[in-house]
């Protein structure tokens, strides 16, 4: 079994400052021996519970209902159209292609890019007015 460990920091003047330097070092204490890959990505901020509630009740769930799908088919319909087709290396740095999309490590610019896509095309293709986040009130 194998498990990803995340760390946060700061570059500054082309090192790397660790919010938390006694974990790091725990977290590679743990792979003494091992070999492991170390990846460092810009931090994004995730999107908010509200944009995530007006994605599943208004946007998922309007689609949904029109086509007559669950909100989880309809999620994947979207996701399939609307996103590129997602390829992850294995550890051993073997590429896997063609894997499904997902809306999970959206950053939020991407996320929102995504929701307009959907809309426009539920407009054009559908018919179907999802009206805007401002327009409606949800709570799941």
């Amino acid at each position: 079994m194998s498990y990803a460990v995340r760390h946060a920091g700061k570059v500054t003047k082309g090192q790397l400052m660790l919010s938390d330097p006694a974990a790091w070092r725990a977290a590679i204490a743990r792979q003494e021996g091992r070999q492991v890959w170390v990846t460092v990505v810009r931090q994004q901020h995730a999107r908010t519970m509200q944009a995530n509630r007006y994605y599943w009740g208004v946007v998922v769930e309007t689609v949904a209902a029109y086509i007559g799908e669950t909100r989880e088919d309809a999620h994947a319909l979207l996701k399939a159209h609307h996103l590129p087709q997602r390829s992850i290396e294995t550890l051993e740095g073997k590429v896997i292609d063609g894997v499904p999309p997902t809306t999970r490590n959206l950053s939020v610019e991407e996320f929102s890019a995504y929701v307009e896509r959907i809309k426009v095309w539920a407009a054009t293709f559908l018919g179907l007015h999802i009206p805007e986040a401002n327009q409606v009130e949800v709570s799941l």
